[in-house]
């Protein structure tokens, strides 16, 4: 069964109490806490089994669907409720395999830390970038593996974000600009996605994508938050295996064809 969230009390409590350590219940409590269930562009559902157990969450933002799902999850109730929802595009964890017809899909490796580094001396300066340098950071990194949105709606969003707490930007300044930058994508009290890792092309091969990396998750660890990144396939394999991440499970997002 799949109800809405305005139907239950303590949604964030009842998803954490599912499961509170799944890296997509992360991104759904995120969103809830940047978004309230009452604005019209999203919607939070929960599933129950036949015993009234809970199962699962569902988050919607626009036409894009984030799903925690578990063992216990009807994956054919959830399947039928997302070919008539209007999706355009669904994530979730890639071991539950969906029934959606003419959907692309796309997948890779769901990474976790939970250690922090141990510090490092060095003379980089960290700095809270402005969404605009961290946006013009990821244009100029983007590769096929990622296409960013248009800058007005990346910034509204992380502007969003940023003022609830759902979301942080860290950057490496070099020569009084900024030249790396990373950001997590969602955060909730016990877990943090991270996302958008990029650097300058000219500044490459100078260590700061992993002196970021080190330093953020050192910040979220030491707040008690897992550190979970989505790596595309086959994508900067070593990087992350040397820096001790290690393999949480598989995404998976389907992209329907209209």
């Amino acid at each position: 069964m799949i109800i809405s969230a305005l139907e239950a009390d303590n949604f964030i409590n009842i998803v954490n109490g599912i499961s509170p350590t799944d890296p997509f219940a992360c991104r759904i409590i995120s969103l809830y806490n940047s978004y309230s269930p009452d604005l019209v562009f999203v919607d939070y559902w929960l599933l129950q089994n036949d015993d009234e157990e809970y199962t699962g969450a569902i988050a919607r933002n626009g036409s894009n669907f984030i799903l925690f799902l578990t063992e216990q999850s009807d994956i054919d109730e959830v399947s039928s409720f997302m070919r008539v929802a209007g999706a355009s595009a669904v994530i979730c964890d890639g071991k539950y395999q969906l029934e959606l017809n003419g959907c692309k899909t796309i997948s890779g490796t769901v990474l976790v830390r939970t250690t922090s580094f141990e510090d490092e001396e060095n003379e980089l300066i960290f700095s809270e970038p402005d969404i605009k340098a961290v946006y013009d950071m990821i244009v100029k990194s983007a590769d096929e593996n990622f296409t960013p949105p248009p800058f007005d709606d990346f910034y509204v969003d992380v502007n969003h974000k940023l003022r609830h707490n759902t979301a942080r930007l860290v950057g490496i300044e070099e020569d009084g600009i900024c030249v790396a930058s990373a950001m997590t994508v969602a955060e909730s009290d016990t877990g943090a996605v991270l996302g958008a890792v990029s650097c300058d092309p000219d500044y490459r091969r100078r260590g700061f994508g992993s002196a970021l990396i080190k330093y953020i998750t050192n910040l979220l660890v030491a707040e008690n938050k897992a550190v979970y990144l989505h790596r595309a396939q086959n994508a900067n394999v070593d990087f992350y295996k040397n820096l001790g991440f290690e393999e949480y499970g598989v995404w998976r997002e389907y992209y329907f064809v209209r």
